[in-house]
C-alpha cells in the first residue's frame, strides 16, 4: 500500500473533506488555497473527484479539471464549495464500499435482497475496469448522461485508493440505473466548526487519541475506531436519505459486533473525553490555518499592489 508523504499536512487534507461534509464552503476555499500554497497540488488533483463521489456524487457531472494550471486552483475551490453547499448524496460511497469489500472476498455484504445485484456489478467493475467502462458508455441514453459518464471516467483515471475508485464506479452505475438526482442547496448551520473532527482515524493525532481512549474507557479499540468515524467525523449535514449508505454503516458496525444504537450509546460516553484530549491539537490546527490564510491575503495584497503599479506605468 502507498504511504502518505510525511511532509504533507495530513490534518489539512482531512480537514478539507470534513469541511465539505459539514457544509463549510468558506472553510473549504481556505483549505484549498492552503494546500495549493504548500504544493500539495497532485494530491488535490486526484482527491477532488473522490470527495465529490463520496459526498455528493451527482456533482461529478460538473467536475472537469482545466488544462491550464493557473485555473486549476479556482476550479477546485468552486466545485468543492458547491459540494459543501449542496445536499449530500452518499449512495455512491455506500455502494462502492460494499462492492470493494466483496471484491476482497467478504461475502457478508450480501443479504439476499435484489439490491445485491448492484453490489455484484460494481464488484465485477473493480475486477475488470476496461469492460465496465465500455458497458457503461454503451448504456448512455442521452447527452447529459454521456457527459456525466465521461467526466466520471476522467475522475476515475486520476487515481486514488481502490475503494476511492469504487465510489466513482458506483456513481457511474447509479446514474445509468437510477438516473441523475436533482441537486439542491442545503441549509447552512451557524454553529462554529469543530476543528477536532478533522483529527480522526486518518491522522496521527486521531489514531493516538483513539488508542488512549480505548485504554481509559475500556471500549475495544476496533469498535471505537469505527464508532468515532460513523458517529462523528463521517457525519454530513443536509444528507439526502440513502439506502446504500445506511446499509454500509449497518454492515460495517455489525463487523465489529455493534448495532447503530449501540454505537451511538458508546460514542455518547466516549465523545467528551475524545474532544478534551484533542482540544490543544484542535486549537493548533485552527491557528495554523488562520496564519496561512493571513499569509495568503498578504500575498494577494502584494500582488495587487504590483499589478496596480504596473498598470500605472501605462498611463
Amino acid at each position: 500500500m502507498r504511504k502518505a508523504n510525511p511532509n504533507t499536512h495530513q490534518d489539512c487534507r482531512s480537514l478539507l473533506q470534513k469541511a465539505v461534509r459539514r457544509g463549510e464552503s468558506d472553510l473549504v476555499v481556505k483549505v484549498v488555497n492552503h494546500l495549493y500554497e504548500i504544493g500539495d497540488i497532485n494530491w488535490l488533483k486526484q482527491r477532488v473527484g473522490v470527495i465529490i463521489a463520496e459526498e455528493c456524487w451527482p456533482l461529478l457531472g460538473e467536475w472537469e479539471l482545466p488544462q491550464k494550471r493557473d485555473m486549476q486552483q479556482t476550479a477546485s475551490q468552486e466545485i468543492l464549495s458547491q459540494a459543501a453547499r449542496y445536499m449530500k448524496f452518499k449512495d455512491a460511497a455506500g455502494l462502492g464500499s460494499l462492492a470493494y469489500a466483496l471484491s476482497e472476498g467478504d461475502n457478508s455484504v450480501l443479504n439476499g435482497s435484489d439490491d445485491d445485484t448492484y453490489i455484484k456489478h460494481i464488484c465485477a467493475a473493480i475486477k475488470n475496469k476496461d469492460n465496465y467502462w465500455k458497458w457503461i458508455f454503451s448504456q448512455c441514453s442521452c447527452d447529459m448522461t454521456k457527459r456525466f459518464v465521461e467526466r466520471t471516467s476522467v475522475a476515475y483515471r486520476k487515481g486514488g485508493w481502490p475503494w476511492d475508485r469504487a465510489f466513482i464506479q458506483a456513481a457511474a452505475y447509479l446514474v445509468i440505473m437510477d438516473g441523475l438526482p436533482k441537486l439542491q442547496l442545503g441549509i447552512k448551520k451557524e454553529s462554529k466548526f469543530p476543528f477536532w473532527v478533522a483529527l480522526d482515524r486518518h491522522t496521527p493525532q486521531g489514531k493516538a487519541v483513539i488508542s488512549k481512549l480505548a485504554k481509559e474507557t475500556g471500549f475495544p479499540w476496533r469498535q471505537l475506531n469505527w464508532v468515532s468515524f460513523y458517529c462523528e467525523s463521517g457525519i454530513v449535514y443536509n444528507q439526502v436519505p440513502s439506502r446504500w449508505w445506511d446499509r454500509e454503516v449497518e454492515w460495517r458496525l455489525s463487523k465489529v459486533g455493534l448495532s447503530l444504537d449501540e454505537a451511538k450509546s458508546m460514542w455518547t460516553k466516549a465523545r467528551p473525553l475524545f474532544v478534551e484530549l484533542l482540544q490543544s491539537e484542535s486549537e493548533r490546527l485552527e491557528q495554523h490555518l488562520n496564519i496561512s490564510s493571513k499569509s495568503n491575503n498578504a500575498l494577494d495584497s502584494k500582488q495587487l499592489n504590483l499589478f496596480q503599479a504596473s498598470e500605472a506605468t501605462k498611463i
